[in-house]
């Protein structure tokens, strides 16, 4: 789900459920991607009907999946469900909070961990690298919610021995803040996003039409919070997201911006707050590529 949709939502209805996980039953891995290049490298290839294709079972320690797709768009994404809870109550629970119902979301919140994700395109990789215990996971196309979307998977047997890659840093802090830097990162390259915070977010970068200043969608953020659906300040059709991550973890995602003056936002829904995105919390700063 691209940030752009995610924004307009919250805009429209303060409730935000739209650019989450979504999903279905779990898939089998083909043939052709239980092939690896090397220790912490996982291929990961995505169909036009949305289905994660990838090995079934990986190494713990920092992998490195490197996502392609046959499909319009993907968003891949990795999640972990707490023990007790399925597959088919967190599509429930993700079909809930996307018509705007909160005790859908806290539920949905209370028993995943979500582990980051990356969108792709046809013809580009995504990566995504995460270090990753032992234990049973899903991998999702997040454009849609359905059972042939989530692909399970287990991490097993020896650590790779690999390392998070290097890169520029954000960080999320408190509950909902961003670090005050940097205030300034490279337009491409490895984007790590550390969540030192006790809620779900995700990275969130837009450009910021010429002539304006993060002043201005602060502006535009407390039209909006008036009830005024004015035209933002930024360009959401030239934007990036990591996909959603869980507190305590860090992940590093691949992009490429062009340079100038941008939005660092998430507007991942606050479930104790009715639903309003984070952005509308204060989880905002400017800041340049360069």
């Amino acid at each position: 789900m691209s940030v752009q949709r995610i924004a307009v939502l919250g805009v429209s209805v303060m409730v935000l459920a739209a650019g989450t996980l979504t999903g279905g039953t779990a898939g089998a891995a083909g043939p052709a991607a239980a092939r690896e290049t090397a220790a912490g490298t996982v291929t990961v290839s995505i169909t036009a009907a949305h289905n994660v294709t990838m090995p079934a079972t990986i190494q713990p320690g920092v992998n490195e999946f490197r996502v392609t797709t046959e499909a319009k768009s993907s968003g891949f994404q990795l999640v972990q469900l707490a023990a007790g809870y399925t597959l088919d109550e967190a599509i429930a629970d993700i079909d809930g909070f996307d018509k705007g119902k909160i005790k859908p979301l806290k539920r949905f919140e209370a028993n995943t961990t979500l582990l980051g994700g990356v969108n792709v395109l046809p013809g580009k990789v995504g990566k995504l690298a995460v270090n990753l215990p032992v234990g049973s996971y899903y991998a999702a196309d997040i454009e849609r919610n359905r059972p042939s979307a989530f692909t399970a998977f287990t991490v097993a047997g020896a650590d790779t021995g690999a390392s998070m890659p290097a890169g520029s840093t954000i960080k999320a802090v408190k509950s909902t803040s961003w670090a005050k830097g940097p205030k300034s990162i490279a337009r491409r390259g490895m984007l790590t996003f550390k969540n030192r915070t006790d809620k779900n977010h995700f990275v969130g970068l837009v450009r910021l039409k010429k002539g304006k200043t993060a002043k201005d969608f602060a502006a535009w953020i407390d039209a909006a919070m008036e009830g005024e659906e004015g035209p933002p300040p930024v360009d959401f059709r030239v934007a990036f997201d990591s996909g959603l991550v869980a507190p305590g973890q860090t992940v590093a995602t691949n992009y490429k911006l062009p340079k100038g003056e941008y939005i660092l936002a998430c507007f991942w829904p606050d479930a104790s707050m009715g639903g309003m995105p984070h952005a509308f919390m204060g989880m905002y700063r400017g800041i340049t590529l360069t």
